[in-house]
């Protein structure tokens, strides 16, 4: 990796690391797109996970006493039945067709976060369903969010729970599916090194957006997440399709 794709690299993570720590999901919705730009997918999606994990597992402890453990432990489980799926995804699919399917499912993603603003409420089915989706998507694109996301709508949490659930999912899914990674020697040398010069920045996002939530209003924080997860999978939309 050169100069250039390594600031652009931190450039990314401080982005997607302050709008996680606001809202409570996005990283790796923000930063896989973004990286598939100048970085090969595969490594965007390692690295998207070690640091998603560090994130949320900040996001986690410090909200443990707010999480909902019941939705935790089944949220978690049902991810683990999906990762397996994700991990043939990902070591099969070539890159450019992995980007094409990265913009389209982060697309996807905005419709169906858009539309699970008017859940009134979540069945035990959904929940299992958005449970497996996540796992896949977790192992395959690290866009694990939206399934989530779209399962929790409907329980109309206090913003604090919200986050601190969904970031204690997340922790068990990074867990599982970096424990996957390594195991199928997916993991390189050159990925690690990227990770850890990234950790000062991930950091310093994890302070910024711990500050924001205070000053943000939850509304618009919500409408500029969605605004840039368009973007972001336009662009890597448009990149799988150039070629």
């Amino acid at each position: 990796m050169g100069s250039v794709d390594l600031w652009l690299l931190l450039a990314v993570v401080l982005l997607a690391t302050t709008v996680q720590n606001i809202v409570g999901f996005g990283f790796a919705l923000l930063a896989v797109p973004l990286m598939a730009l100048f970085i090969d997918t595969h490594d965007g999606v390692v690295i998207a996970n070690f640091l998603g994990f560090m994130s949320s597992s900040f996001q986690a402890w410090s909200g443990r006493r707010e999480a909902d453990y019941a939705v935790v432990r089944r949220l978690s489980f049902s991810c683990l039945l999906g990762i397996p799926l994700g991990l043939v995804v990902f070591s099969s699919v070539d890159v450019q067709v992995l980007k094409v399917l990265l913009g389209v499912g982060v697309l996807c993603s905005v419709v169906l976060l858009v539309k699970g603003s008017t859940l009134s409420n979540t069945r035990g089915w959904l929940e299992w369903v958005a449970g497996i989706l996540s796992g896949a998507l977790a192992a395959s694109l690290s866009t694990n969010g939206p399934p989530l996301v779209f399962a929790l709508q409907g329980r109309k949490m206090p913003i604090a729970r919200f986050r601190a659930t969904i970031s204690m999912i997340f922790t068990v899914s990074g867990v599982l599916t970096l424990t996957s990674f390594a195991l199928l020697r997916k993991v390189t040398q050159d990925q690690l090194v990227a990770s850890l010069s990234a950790v000062p920045v991930l950091l310093g996002g994890i302070f910024l957006g711990r500050r924001l939530q205070r000053l943000v209003n939850e509304t618009a924080s919500r409408q500029f997440v969605l605004a840039l997860l368009t973007v972001a999978g336009i662009s890597a939309l448009i990149a799988g399709l150039s070629g």
